[in-house]
């Protein structure tokens, strides 16, 4: 995201929020979601431009493969490279017939160390399709 674009999105929603108003600022058709509203655009991305994961985000992707020895497994630090934000996705057949908070809670309790050193965490965990 360019950094006039950034400026302007929170110009824009600094604006929105210091201006209450009537009136949306964008114009939505009813029945229509903000998503729909906003135009955006999706980029493929070629695998060999993927940045290699870092130390830290290998030390969780680790300890994430011994415990549950996933099918897929992905750690991406979506802090900007802080460490303080990680977006975390797992299939493991370890979840077979285990509802998602439970599924969570496992995870959680792997990573229970390094979480407490987190700001926030996305988390999507899943069991295989047959």
């Amino acid at each position: 995201m360019s950094s006039i674009f950034r400026s302007c999105l929170y110009l824009t929603q600094r604006s929105i929020i210091a201006k209450p108003s009537t009136t949306s600022p964008l114009r939505m058709v009813p029945g229509s979601t903000l998503r729909s509203a906003v135009s955006h655009r999706s980029y493929s991305v070629n695998s060999q431009s993927v940045a290699p994961m870092d130390d830290y985000e290998s030390k969780i992707f680790q300890l994430l493969n011994d415990k549950f020895d996933p099918v897929q497994l992905q750690v991406s630090d979506v802090s900007g490279g802080c460490g303080s934000m990680f977006a975390i996705s797992i299939v493991s057949d370890s979840f077979k017939g285990i509802s998602m908070v439970k599924q969570h809670r496992m995870v959680n309790e792997t990573l229970a160390e390094e979480i407490k050193k987190w700001h926030g965490l996305q988390l999507v965990t899943k069991a295989p399709r047959k």
